[in-house]
């Protein structure tokens, strides 16, 4: 209920008194009284306990030039109850309590009314007061529910944000160990190769000069060796072997051939005229297909899956498609972790990426690579 149509039910409540009543003196009064309860109740949020007392002040100057109507004092009572603090809830109790007293002992006394009957009405209007101050409670209540479930929404939602950030960051750190890894072979090579041409050359200044590119070269291979104990400090040592040869487009066939037998039917395609691509590229290809592997295995279980590299001029395309799984749910498209990382390992090597449900229910990651050639 909204509050405009709240602090005007004293002002309705009288309008309708007036017209049961027909024409009549004095319900300027009435209008006036229940009036000025209803601009009093526009603080009910702020000052529950203070414009509990005004209404209540104000309900009985009513009753004394015209008629109660009471409604103003249940719409005070369930403001108390929705917004007032422990110690106002307390002291509204109290003085709602006694007044009620107050005006049972002052019928008793002045009016000599029937002790029962007014014992009676007493009841009637505490368990009144009573429902709406429950009914206030209620709201607090269900007002303090949807606080803390906002606040856990707000929680899981930068829980989320931090676990895709440390994924992104834990792919960058295991791509420029990959790209360490393949920078170390390529230079041991060179090193390997310089060192046999200056021990066997004939000439003397060729001889000079491998060994010197020997020497650049080992000087290279302890820079790359220091940054990779930057990264593990950085990154954690998760068990990364440098000497291991980084997997490239070369490996596809073995990594479908580890699928589970019972897990997705795999099916791998080569198009396109295939020619060198930089061995980054070859890896992040790779990863794309392993990790897109991995979450089929997890979400979807022993469906046909489609994986196809793709030789077009100037790019790489990697695309890996599931048909629809019968008894589990697709592959999330809200950024999973692992969507995550072979998205930001695609774009650090200058590429793009895609992925989300096709028009049957199955799932489709697409990875757009530009193919370089190795210098």
């Amino acid at each position: 209920m909204s509050d405009g149509l709240v602090v005007g039910l004293p002002a309705l409540a009288a309008w309708v008194v007036a017209v049961a009543d027909g024409p009549a003196h004095g319900h300027w009064r009435l209008f006036g009284l229940a009036v000025a309860q209803s601009v009093a109740l526009l603080g009910y949020r702020r000052f529950p306990l203070a414009v509990l007392v005004v209404v209540t002040g104000l309900e009985l100057v009513l009753a004394l030039v015209h008629q109660s109507i009471f409604v103003g004092v249940l719409v005070a009572v369930a403001g108390l109850g929705a917004w007032g603090r422990r110690r106002q809830q307390r002291l509204g109790i109290a003085f709602g309590l006694g007044v009620l007293l107050s005006i049972l002992v002052f019928s008793l006394v002045t009016k000599g009314s029937n002790p029962a009957l007014s014992a009676s009405a007493f009841v009637v209007v505490a368990v009144i007061l009573s429902g709406f101050w429950t009914i206030g409670r209620l709201g607090a209540r269900q007002r303090g529910r949807i606080r803390e479930l906002d606040a856990y929404s707000r929680r899981l939602m930068v829980e989320r944000e931090l676990a895709v950030t440390r994924a992104a960051e834990r792919e960058r750190v295991l791509l420029a160990r990959e790209l360490h890894d393949i920078l170390n072979h390529a230079v041991t090579a060179m090193v390997l190769d310089a060192d046999a041409t200056a021990e066997t050359g004939d000439a003397a200044e060729a001889r000079v000069a491998l060994r010197r590119i020997a020497e650049t070269g080992r000087g290279s291979l302890a820079e790359l060796r220091r940054l990779l104990g930057v990264l593990r400090s950085a990154g954690g040592d998760d068990g990364h072997d440098p000497l291991a040869v980084p997997p490239g487009l070369a490996q596809l066939d073995e990594l479908v051939r580890a699928v589970p037998e019972r897990g997705p039917r795999v099916r791998l395609r080569r198009c396109g005229t295939a020619r060198p691509v930089a061995a980054s590229v070859e890896l992040a290809a790779y990863r794309v297909v392993q990790e897109s592997l991995t979450n089929v295995v997890r979400h979807a279980g022993a469906v046909d899956v489609d994986v196809s590299i793709t030789f077009s001029p100037g790019e790489l395309v990697v695309r890996v498609s599931n048909t629809a799984p019968r008894h589990r749910r697709p592959i999330s498209t809200g950024g999973g972790i692992g969507l995550t990382g072979m998205r930001e390992r695609v774009q650090l090597v200058g590429g793009s990426f895609e992925a989300g449900l096709l028009p049957d229910g199955g799932f489709a990651v697409r990875a757009l690579l530009p193919v370089q050639a190795p210098s």
